[in-house]
């Protein structure tokens, strides 16, 4: 019930766009591609907080954030997949 506040990870973007992982773990693709999300939307200082578990996890933005840039980043942002075998059937053949 509580997982929706839960933080998974805290990213801070300092005015000459270094980015600094505050809290949790993130993956160097993702921050790869983050900066170059805040060069081609001139994006100079903010931050993102991933918050939630599972299917249910968010990206939440400060409100400096332009709403291009964030969208920008939902699109690189690749959630962790759940645990492997839903226990589903498979097909027989």
């Amino acid at each position: 019930m509580l997982d929706r506040f839960r933080l998974n990870f805290r990213l801070r973007i300092d005015d000459d766009r270094q980015i600094h992982v505050q809290r949790g773990k993130v993956s160097p693709r993702f921050l790869r591609e983050l900066a170059d999300v805040l060069a081609l939307f001139d994006i100079r200082r903010g931050a993102i907080e991933c918050k939630g578990r599972g299917a249910r996890m968010r990206l939440i933005f400060t409100d400096g954030f332009p709403q291009a840039g964030r969208q920008a980043v939902r699109n690189v942002w690749q959630p962790p997949s759940g645990p492997g075998g839903g226990g589903g059937m498979r097909a027989a053949g």
